[in-house]
């Protein structure tokens, strides 16, 4: 059976180029780098060192052996570490819910600060809006749940305001909006609108989703975005959904006369009362800012 000290001896021997050097390295005595590295080779059959030089050589066979070891010890680390986040009641799962109108990027680096520090976490990302994701954190469908503030959260649930999302209104660059410098409400209500059908359901939004008098609705963000381009119509989207696309020129933003001031609304984190957050979900929302 395979020794692990026995493969840590091997490796260490190898690329710190001798025995000594592997013993410094590893903080043990000369000795037991040099009987852990023969043991292996007697419990292998093979010869793993070519001693016949003042430093040991790599023996063809040992070449091989060095790169399997190396996969050995890298999964015998990740059994380790998955052991202890067990221990440590690490999430084996974290699932959590974003509003189909907020941009990922919201959370972009949240969670790969969070992937890193719980590997062994897997994350389930759905995109469920209004009514539908405050239910999934009451019904202990997800942990977490990320959406635009409406009229009150429900009973039940905490949450914290993390960003404020600037909506801006868009249209093709060959839109008759294109060139305006402000449109006006009478012109944006006979012109066709776009609109992600979770703005329908956020009763803040309600309004602004329903101006035009001919409307098309779709369920994604990026699927409205999309029909914009294609000129088929004008659309309220988060300024974050459209950077790349403006910079391609492809979108523009324009201003309505309905506008005074910036569109803003608050981004709200939202989970169970009096329910004890793992260590993951913790740690992003700690990332957020939350805690």
């Amino acid at each position: 059976m395979l020794n692990i000290e026995q493969l840590v001896a091997f490796v260490a021997a190898a690329e710190q180029g001798s025995f000594s050097a592997a013993a410094r390295h590893l903080g043990k005595s000369q000795s037991s780098v040099s009987i852990g590295v023969n043991n292996l080779e007697v419990d292998l059959g093979i010869t793993l060192f070519d001693r016949s030089t003042k430093y040991p050589k790599l023996t063809p066979q040992g070449e091989r052996m060095l790169s399997q070891a190396k996969v050995l010890l890298r999964q015998a680390e990740r059994i380790r570490n998955y052991s202890q986040a067990s221990v440590d009641s690490v999430e084996d799962t974290l699932k959590i819910a974003i509003d189909p109108l907020l941009p990922f990027s919201l959370l972009e680096s949240a969670i790969e600060k969070m992937s890193q520090r719980f590997p062994f976490t897997q994350v389930d990302v759905s995109r469920l809006a209004a009514h539908q994701l405050t239910n999934a954190i009451i019904n202990d469908q997800v942990e977490l749940g990320f959406n635009l503030a409406a009229d009150a959260v429900p009973e039940g649930l905490d949450f914290v305001s993390i960003a404020n999302i600037e909506w801006v209104c868009i249209c093709s660059p060959d839109s008759i909006f294109a060139d305006m410098q402000q449109v006006s409400n009478e012109t944006l209500i006979g012109e066709r609108q776009i609109v992600c059908r979770s703005m329908m359901q956020n009763t803040v939004l309600q309004a602004q989703g329903a101006f035009s008098q001919d409307i098309w609705q779709a369920d994604d963000q990026e699927d409205v975005i999309k029909l914009v381009e294609q000129g088929i119509g004008w659309a309220i989207v988060p300024k974050d959904f459209i950077v790349e696309k403006q910079a391609m020129g492809t979108l523009i933003d324009f201003r309505p006369e309905f506008q005074r001031y910036e569109m803003m609304n608050s981004a709200d984190v939202l989970w169970k009362t009096n329910t004890r957050l793992g260590p993951a979900a913790k740690y992003l929302c700690e990332m957020l800012g939350v805690f």
